[in-house]
């Protein structure tokens, strides 16, 4: 199976060359964990209701899942009025940039990929968080964490409007990664369906699905795709 130093030496080999490897990396769930964000959240709802606030208190990032109700219910609240205030307010905040300096990278990512960019790879940053509310946050969370961003051979990709619906935002993704005329060496991504969509239209690539966090009603990842916890290299890897 193909490891993450693999793709390293893909990538420096087809730079050496003379060819344009280019590495997707989702955000969201990949190369950052957005569980500070929804502690965050959490944390000025229950400003707002103190009732929430002593389950609130001891609450630790790991803590957290896909859904941001997810620790309450797990220490037993069930209020359902509240729970469905606390779901308002967090869409009305998670989708907000001001909120993703919250997130935390994920272990290793942040030495993974600038070992990427260094060694010739266009790093093309995939995510769904939309222009015009995600932007400037999305910019100012890479170079703040220290992700290689303002020294060219990188590319935000965001969606145009947050209304886009999914499969003509993906579609518009794959046709503006090939425009680069490179070779897809990897794709990492968190979401099953995204990396089923990456392995059909660049198959020749090293599929990687990271992390536990993941849409709980999403179709399952295929064989093809390559489990990874985090960007640490694993024992054998080096």
């Amino acid at each position: 199976m193909p490891t993450l130093d693999a793709v390293l030496d893909d990538v420096g080999r087809l730079s050496s060359e003379g060819e344009l490897p280019v590495v997707v990396f989702d955000l969201d769930s990949t190369l950052f964990n957005t569980a500070g964000r929804h502690l965050a959240i959490l944390n000025a709802f229950a400003e707002e209701e103190p009732h929430v606030r002593s389950l609130v208190d001891d609450l630790a990032l790991t803590d957290f899942g896909w859904h941001v109700e997810g620790p309450l219910v797990q220490r037993g609240f069930d209020h359902e009025p509240t729970l469905d205030r606390l779901r308002t307010f967090w869409f009305e905040r998670f989708f907000d940039g001001d909120w993703v300096g919250h997130d935390r990278p994920a272990a290793g990512a942040v030495e993974y990929v600038n070992e990427a960019w260094r060694r010739g790879a266009l790093i093309y940053y995939l995510t769904g968080r939309h222009v015009g509310g995600m932007d400037a946050g999305t910019a100012k969370a890479l170079s703040n964490s220290g992700f290689p961003f303002w020294h060219g051979r990188t590319v935000l990709h965001l969606k145009p409007d947050f209304h886009l619906g999914d499969k003509p935002f993906k579609d518009q993704a794959i046709r503006a990664i090939r425009s680069h005329q490179g070779t897809v060496v990897a794709t990492f991504e968190n979401e099953p369906p995204n990396a089923n969509l990456f392995l059909d239209n660049f198959p020749q690539a090293h599929h990687f699905l990271v992390g536990t966090v993941r849409h709980p009603d999403g179709e399952p990842g295929r064989p093809e795709l390559i489990p990874i916890t985090d960007f640490v290299p694993v024992d054998g890897d080096r």
